[in-house]
């Protein structure tokens, strides 16, 4: 949940300075503008009308406002030269100001994606269930509390390894481990908790290091769905079954 806020704050921020940006762009309206005279006698009722009180009113700069005018102007003094450098003076300057103008549908675009990666795809990938990978029949789990409670992770394993998916055998060690640290309470178990989590949890700095790469490990060919050759996982089997509590 915290990487999502992150996320989302990173976006909010980002919209206030492209928005910063794009305000110092806009140009002047050099209509004509069309003289309308107003009868002396209805200038007094008007002055008394709320509605046409056009007293523009400033106010007052505050250190928010004042930060991100600053770091707005700071941004876009470093892309004008950017583009200046890289396409020249004049053509820069078109280029520049065509790129400013996305950056909030750029923006927008980036935040459904992280959106999609980060709930729809973390939710897929909690539940363990693919429909590109092969799942063996010798179980019927699809909830890694279950898993890591009522099943048998060692034979899971052997199973997994007999039928050549080395990269449901890697999910199932990693459990294993999980369970090791669950029993030996070094972490505590529950079911939204990130990987992450998990690593942070560790106090002992000598088996976090060692879990931390363990989870490099198993996020990479899960959560990545990298399939591990034959030789792959006995290197990566190695460094599973040295892990000790």
């Amino acid at each position: 949940m915290r990487i999502y806020k992150y996320y989302i704050l990173s976006f909010v921020f980002s919209f206030f300075i492209f928005n910063g940006l794009i305000a110092g762009d806009i140009p002047a309206d050099k209509r004509p503008v069309k003289r309308v005279v107003i009868p002396e006698k209805k200038l007094e009722r008007y002055r008394k009308d709320k509605d046409f009180d056009y007293v523009e009113k400033v106010d007052e700069e505050t250190i928010y406002s004042k930060f991100i005018k600053w770091i707005s102007k700071k941004i876009y003094s470093l892309l004008e030269k950017f583009f200046k450098w890289l396409f020249g003076v004049k053509k820069g300057m078109k280029i520049l100001k065509l790129f400013i103008k996305s950056l909030p549908y750029i923006a927008v675009l980036i935040f459904i994606y992280f959106i999609y990666r980060f709930l729809l795809g973390a939710e897929l990938i909690r539940t363990g269930q693919n429909k590109h990978l092969k799942e063996p029949k010798v179980i019927n789990f699809n909830n890694d509390d279950e898993i890591i409670k009522e099943a048998d992770l060692d034979s899971l394993i052997r199973d997994a390894v007999n039928e050549k998916d080395y990269r449901l055998a890697i999910r199932y060690y990693y459990l294993k481990a999980l369970k090791k640290l669950i029993d030996n309470g070094l972490i505590e178990w529950h079911p939204d908790k990130t990987n992450r989590d998990y690593v942070n949890e560790l106090k002992q700095k000598d088996l976090k290091s060692i879990f931390k790469h363990l989870t490099f490990i198993y996020d990479y060919i899960w959560y990545g769905k990298f399939i591990p050759t034959e030789e792959d996982f006995r290197v990566f089997k190695d460094d599973f079954n040295r892990f000790a509590v």
